[in-house]
């Protein structure tokens, strides 16, 4: 299933108005809606969205299972990510935006192909599957359409005075001293938003939107609503504070990574402030039997490379909520084609399965404080090893839920046998896997990605 997009959209009109309103999560629709056709939303929600909601609504799709968070029983009519009071259903219009915009973070994705008629066909579709529509009108959160000017310090000091902190850390780096051992309204396991991936906020990264979070809450999913406990100005604030920690991510490809001269010993030399950097998301591996059962705690790991005539030095950063160094622990694998492979790269949710090729891993361990490169056709072999042999240098810290590691390979290597050569002259393909030790059965795997090493506009003197 495709990821959730955040692309603007170009509605397909359906009125000869040309008169729009904008909702408080701030979807343009038009002045008109078409007229209810349940049969038409059943059509396209058994064609578009039952593989994962189920057949009738209740969230038990053939797919379901594959999915964190789960797919929504549409039966009981709790949304999370809405702009109505708690415990009421959401508006028409916040249906709306979710089926446009989808829930970025989740599997949910947009569907802003099917015209703003289908749309609304499913908007009615959705509200004829629960009578909680039936029985309470959605009553919206009056949110005015800015707030005051920021005042970070205040915001500050409101996220820690409402316990903020205690799941999201105080940082927003989720790793808060409850973060752990939370669970929905359905007693599935969960955990708080990591705020610095303002690219994951499900409601919006906006502060209007987070205003709405605060106000309404995230129903069934562990987050109150403050709307009795705090003035809508001093939401602001706290938006403005949560907003202020999201940290930009660069979606983009290491294209000049050469440097001449020395390269960096340190995770902390001045160069890596002017290195290329690319943030690479991370898809949690399903079990054996395809289900997902535990929530991911590592969503990304941002890379920055440096290499001259003879090496190549990685710099990554992820966070992890828990630094554990002790079996089960903490680890990250560079992932690189052996020498002499062939054929394209496999992808790594499905690897390793039998008759799996073999890869390049560069894997270091939180428990020896070491990296070594190994040619492996699975994981556990890598993992239990105790005594690195073909030794990658590697220095790693970890600081506030984050872990920075720093690891130095040679461009080419004679060890171990068919090790992979990082190309000085075109494209050479890697990616990575991540183990939390606190999260043990939650492995986390990248996309494969392309880097250069070529001349260009990294950092170039020596030190």
């Amino acid at each position: 299933m495709p990821m959730a997009g955040t692309s603007s959209v170009g509605f397909n009109r359906y009125a000869l108005s040309a008169v729009v309103f904008v909702i408080g999560s701030g979807v343009a629709v038009s002045a008109e809606r078409p007229a209810s056709n349940l049969k038409a939303g059943r059509t396209a929600y058994e064609q578009s969205c039952a593989r994962c909601h189920g057949v009738n609504g209740e969230g038990d799709g053939v797919d379901a299972k594959r999915f964190y968070p789960r797919p929504r029983n549409f039966k009981l009519g709790a949304y999370k990510f809405r702009t109505s009071v708690s415990d009421v259903p959401p508006t028409d219009e916040d249906l709306f935006h979710t089926i446009t915009y989808g829930l970025p973070g989740t599997n949910m994705p947009d569907w802003q192909h099917f015209d703003e008629t289908t749309r609304w066909q499913l908007v009615d579709y959705l509200k004829s599957l629960s009578p909680r529509f039936q029985e309470s009108r959605p009553k919206p959160v009056p949110i005015k359409e800015t707030g005051p000017t920021p005042d970070l310090t205040k915001g500050k000091t409101l996220f820690q005075k409402f316990g903020c902190v205690a799941c999201h850390g105080p940082n927003g780096r989720a790793n808060g001293t409850s973060a752990a051992g939370l669970v929905d309204d359905w007693g599935m396991p969960i955990r708080p938003a990591n705020l610095t991936q303002g690219w994951a906020y499900r409601g919006g990264s906006d502060p209007r939107s987070i205003v709405f979070r605060v106000m309404a809450g995230i129903e069934g999913a562990g987050m109150p609503s403050f709307a009795e406990a705090i003035s809508e100005d001093d939401a602001w604030q706290m938006a403005y504070y949560v907003q202020s920690l999201q940290e930009p991510a660069q979606w983009n490809m290491i294209a000049h990574a050469k440097v001449v001269g020395s390269l960096p010993e340190t995770a902390t030399d001045p160069r890596w402030a002017l290195a290329e950097r690319t943030n690479v998301r991370l898809r949690h591996a399903v079990n054996a039997t395809g289900e997902w059962v535990v929530p991911p705690t590592v969503q990304s790991v941002a890379v920055q490379i440096m290499a001259n005539d003879k090496d190549a030095v990685f710099r990554l950063t992820w966070d992890d909520p828990t630094q554990d160094e002790n079996t089960p622990h903490d680890g990250l694998a560079v992932l690189l084609k052996p020498a002499g492979s062939q054929g394209d790269v496999v992808t790594l949710q499905a690897w390793p399965y039998d008759g799996a090729p073999a890869l390049d891993l560069c894997y270091w361990s939180a428990e020896t404080g070491q990296a070594f490169e190994t040619i492996a056709t699975e994981y556990d072999s890598v993992l239990a090893r105790q005594t690195p042999q073909a030794l990658v240098t590697s220095t790693a810290t970890y600081e506030d839920g984050r872990w920075t590691l720093l690891l130095r390979r040679p461009l080419e290597r004679t060890s171990p046998d068919a090790a992979a050569v990082i190309a000085r002259d075109g494209l050479t393909a890697m990616a990575f896997a991540v183990w939390d030790g606190g999260n043990p059965k939650a492995r986390a795997v990248s996309p494969w990605i392309d880097i250069s090493v070529r001349s260009g506009h990294a950092p170039s003197h020596a030190r």
